[in-house]
């Protein structure tokens, strides 16, 4: 047997193999959780220490620049200035914001109370922050599809409102957690309440509760009922879309929210707020529209002008006017007539627009929701729909000059209504085109006189009349109604079906409105594109009691009364006439050959030859007839021989201040003056030449009373009294025997000019009795003719006298005051001779020393051309 091999091993194969060593023994769970612990504690010590860096970073960061709120204590917000009327009524309020002040503490508790109901509960009692209903929102808000909410406090939304700005960003809402601790320092609860209370917008363009209560409930913040209260109180939230008059629904929703909140609290016992939750929201009676648009728009325009429009708009001043609201009222309704008699006589312009079946039902669906969310007030019956704005096809009214143009931003109606929600951009821009344009349709109150625009849906031949959908409601319209309405090339409507087609958009006036399921009686209507004013003025004191520049307000805010001028025509003759008796040169009775003749004009060169406006002549003729026909042939022999300074003398001392033409036309009344100016120097006339500037601004008072101006008449004699007294002498032979003879139906004394300028481009009547001056103005802005057969006598004259009518009911007739330095003596009309006891004669008035002092011979002794006065030598001219 071999023997095995012996082994050999190295040092290190002869060490014994290595044993791993021991695990170390687990921590117990004491000891872990101990661990944890501390590493949760320095990380919470650091968080907590940049927590505080940053929030002492922050404070610092966002309190640069902070508003003091020490501004609080005094703070004023801006207030209405309101102005009243000569008869003591308020008739016109000037705002950006329309707010009156209350003092909290002149409110009774449940009105206090129904803002913290709505709004803040616990203001009493926390220090301006709620930092639990700040973790309540940021939680609520960061669930998905949850509707976002915020915490702000009462204190909050001050500060927001007054110290800050509305944007909604962090910056903002950290500015406001940093001030409101300090408004809370600085004011008591009280006091920021009040601030609240009386900054807040309510809807319909109402600020502070006092508006609010007045316009929502027709009475005082002081008086309102817990129910009531809770109204405005819950409108605050989204006033343009909670408010009663915008969305009834809506508005009782957040009312009975606000009286379940107010029982919760204890501050009404659960009986009341039950009771006010079953009772209707009641809206006060409509308020009466205001009239004075024109009138206190240019009082307005002054006030800025003087005090600018901070002072006006938010200065909560004082003002006293002249306007008399029942002569006012007057003045507008004749107007109003007047234009549409003119403007009907120029012929039917068509409908407003045109609307397919499919078009109509998709927009009579979203303004029918709109009528059935708004609420009514008291004695309405219900809302229709002025479908103005779905008239794409609707011509635009003639503008007036831009450059006199003023803002209508002002011009906002007392009492107006506007059913139309704001919508956020992005609401906005969620709508659709036909549903933007929906909610332009304004919503009216249907009532007889009411204008607005209808869509034809029927057009009933056999029965001549067409139906109208206003969308509230429906109205029959009769042929007999739109007999007018010729049209541009057309001959004269025959029937229903010449007028009327379905689908067109319309202008109706209502003329009747049965309560429903009747149909609305109605009348095609149409918005005159002619324009035209009146201003009236009582001599006694110069007041201004009534002023219309144009047929609405609403559509233009260019006040022709005042900004526009234009030429007078021959109403401008009565002051070239006076001018040439005060020369002592022509009597009443002096004769001036009406003759055509070619004139070459000295001062300006050019040759013409002045016709009249009935193209005939008629010789020799006295002064007297010559204005009372309106000769335009005798008056430029007149100014011929008076000279152009000469009777723009005697025009700037009655009170034209205009610049006037200095050659012969102005014989002719190619001057252009302010329908205010020619007024006022027919007024000089009427007070035998007592001159004083016409009075719209009577006194001004700031916001604490004192009178900051005052204004009365400063009366000086700048024309010589009789010879004002033989102007007016002569224009009672216009009323009595020429072309203003309608005036004789007012039965009192009357003078007066009418006033037609070439082509017709100005008609005008101006004129006066023993207690009122007036002048009315139509024409179109853009000086176009008004055709041939309208003058003055036609179109302004009834303006005159309509509003004249009424001026006078109840005022005993008068006669004008006769001046010293007239004479009356027995003439004898033919010859201008006194009149002897062989001829029967009449009472004519002459200045004392230019009477005649012969007797007219018998009858076919004398030639009646002879008799004309001139420096004493009587010649013909």
């Amino acid at each position: 047997m071999t023997p095995a091999p012996e082994m050999h091993t190295s040092p290190e194969s002869s060490t014994p193999p290595s044993v791993p060593p021991p695990t170390p023994a687990r921590p117990g769970l004491g000891a872990r959780l101990w661990r944890w612990t501390k590493r949760l504690l320095v990380v919470g010590v650091v968080c907590l220490l940049l927590g505080v860096l940053a929030a002492v970073g922050g404070y610092f960061y966002y309190s640069r620049d902070l508003p003091s709120v020490d501004a609080l204590r005094n703070y004023q917000p801006p207030q209405v200035t309101k102005v009243t009327c000569g008869d003591g009524s308020l008739c016109a309020e000037f705002a950006h914001e329309r707010r009156t002040l209350v003092r909290v503490e002149d409110l009774p508790p449940h009105v206090r109370y129904a803002f913290l109901a709505a709004e803040d509960a616990d203001f009493y009692k926390h220090q301006g922050l709620d930092p639990f209903g700040i973790a309540r929102a940021a939680i609520k808000n960061l669930i998905p599809g949850s509707r976002k909410s915020g915490a702000s406090t009462i204190t909050q939304q001050v500060v927001k409102n007054l110290l800050l700005t509305p944007e909604r960003s962090f910056t903002r809402k950290a500015r406001e957690w940093i001030l409101t601790p300090r408004v809370e320092e600085a004011l008591t609860k009280d006091q920021i309440l009040g601030l609240y209370i009386n900054q807040s917008y309510y809807g319909q363009r109402r600020y502070g509760v006092e508006e609010a209560a007045l316009f929502y409930f027709g009475k005082h913040a002081k008086d309102l009922a817990v129910g009531e209260a809770a109204v405005l109180a819950g409108t605050v939230q989204i006033p343009h879309r909670i408010n009663p008059v915008t969305n009834m629904t809506r508005a009782k929703s957040r009312q009975t929210y606000v009286l379940q909140q107010m029982a919760k609290n204890g501050w009404v016992t659960a009986e009341v707020a039950q009771t006010e939750i079953a009772k209707p929201i009641v809206l006060a009676p409509r308020q009466q529209k205001p009239v004075g648009l024109y009138y206190s728009e240019e009082i307005r325009r002054t006030l800025v002008e003087r005090y600018g429009d901070k002072a006006v708009m938010e200065g909560g001043l004082r003002v006293d006017i002249a306007m008399v609201p029942k002569l006012q009222a007057a003045a507008e309704q004749a107007v109003r007539e007047g234009l549409e008699a003119v403007d009907r006589r120029q012929g039917y312009r068509g409908p407003r627009g045109t609307l397919t079946d499919a078009q109509w039902e998709r927009y009579r669906a979203l303004v029918a929701t709109r009528i059935e969310e708004a609420g009514r007030r008291q004695k309405d019956q219900g809302y229709v729909a002025d479908l103005s704005p779905l008239a794409q096809a609707e011509k635009e009214e003639p503008k007036a000059p831009q450059a006199a143009v003023g803002s209508t931003a002002e011009l906002e109606e007392d009492g107006a209504e506007e059913q139309l929600p704001d919508l956020t951009p992005e609401e906005e821009a969620a709508r659709t085109e036909e549903e933007l344009l929906a909610r332009t349709v304004r919503l009216k109150p249907l009532e007889e006189g009411l204008r607005l625009t209808g869509y034809v849906t029927e057009v009933d031949e056999k029965r001549n009349v067409a139906k109208v959908d206003l969308v509230g409601r429906t109205a029959e319209v009769p042929y007999s109604t739109a007999t007018w309405a010729r049209q541009k090339g057309k001959g004269a409507p025959k029937g229903i079906a010449d007028v009327f087609a379905k689908g067109q958009l319309v202008y109706v006036r209502v003329l009747k409105a049965p309560p429903a399921p009747a149909f609305v009686e109605a009348a095609l209507d149409q918005v005159p594109v002619v324009q035209g004013g009146l201003v009236v003025i009582n001599p006694a004191n110069r007041n201004v009691v009534a002023l219309v520049g144009g047929y609405d307000a609403e559509r233009s805010s260019f006040n022709r009364a005042t900004q526009a001028k234009r030429q007078p025509g021959s109403s401008f003759k009565p002051f070239l006439y006076a001018a040439a008796m005060g020369s002592g040169r022509f009597t009443p009775l002096s004769k001036v050959n009406d003759a055509p003749e070619a004139i070459r004009d000295p001062y300006t060169g050019k040759t013409w030859k002045p016709q009249n406006y009935d193209r005939q002549f008629e010789g020799p003729m006295t002064l007297r007839t010559a204005l009372t026909k309106s000769k335009n042939t005798v008056s430029v022999r007149l100014i011929e021989a008076l000279t152009p300074a000469t009777a723009i003398d005697f025009a700037r001392r009655a009170g034209i201040h205009s610049t006037l033409p200095e050659n012969l036309t102005l014989a002719l009344g190619t001057g252009e003056v302010t329908m205010l100016e020619a007024v006022n120097a027919y007024a000089t006339l009427q007070a035998n030449g007592r001159y004083a500037e016409p009075l719209l601004l009577l006194r001004v008072r700031d916001g604490k009373g004192k009178t900051l101006e005052e204004h009365q008449p400063a009366f000086e004699e700048t024309l010589p009294p009789a010879v004002a007294y033989l102007a007016t002498s002569l224009m009672r032979s216009v009323v009595e025997e020429g072309t203003a003879r309608a005036v004789t139906e007012l039965n009192r004394p009357a003078a007066g000019k009418t006033g037609t300028t070439q082509e017709s481009k100005d008609t005008w009547f101006s004129g006066y009795t023993a207690d009122w001056v007036a002048s009315a103005w139509v024409g179109f802005d853009d000086n176009s003719p008004l055709g041939g057969s309208e003058t003055g006598g036609r179109a302004a004259l009834p303006i005159w006298l309509k509003f004249m009518r009424v001026a006078h009911e109840g005022l005993p007739s008068r006669e004008f005051e006769v001046p010293p330095g007239v004479v009356q003596v027995r003439i004898d009309p033919a010859s201008g001779l006194l009149a002897g006891n062989s001829v029967p004669g009449r009472l004519e008035p002459f200045l004392e020393g230019t009477q005649p002092t012969a007797e007219a011979p018998p009858p076919g002794q004398v030639s009646p051309d002879q008799f004309f006065l001139e420096e004493g030598n009587r010649k013909g001219l």
